[in-house]
């Protein structure tokens, strides 16, 4: 009888192990995922607002970022949604005080709040980090 009780734990005890070993694999390809989708959103927002450095009088760029920024909200936490919008609201053409030092502040913050988000490693120093957009000259039709 004991021989039986022993196999009965032994059985149970290899479908636990396995359960949860499939139950953390399950999680961590998840948020693998979760985090691929939203490092994609935040490529997308960035992509526009280089768009929008270049030639901020391009149309489809201003719709390329309205489009990312309202996409984003549904996946960002509030820090990252409550940067972008400080950065929208101290860049947008209606902002007469706006200059490029504010400009550049406002998007190392939501930079910051970004890479806080991905889980950057090793953390930044919020106070020392200091971005500037890259422009390069609109693309010539060949």
């Amino acid at each position: 009888m004991s021989e039986i009780f022993v196999a009965v734990i032994s059985v149970s005890g290899s479908i636990v192990v396995a359960a949860i070993s499939y139950f953390l694999t399950k999680r961590q390809q998840i948020n693998a995922e979760w985090r691929a989708s939203k490092l994609n959103h935040y490529k997308m927002l960035l992509s526009s607002i280089s768009n929008l450095a270049v030639d901020n009088q391009d149309i489809e760029a201003h719709h390329q970022f309205a489009l990312a920024m309202n996409t984003l909200a549904l996946v960002a936490p509030q820090n990252v949604v409550d940067a972008m919008l400080a950065f929208h609201d101290g860049v947008k053409i209606t902002n007469q005080t706006r200059n490029n030092e504010f400009h550049d502040q406002l998007l190392s913050k939501l930079l910051i709040a970004i890479r806080a988000d991905l889980g950057m490693r090793p953390r930044d120093n919020a106070v020392k980090f200091h971005y500037h957009l890259v422009g390069a000259p609109p693309r010539t039709k060949k």
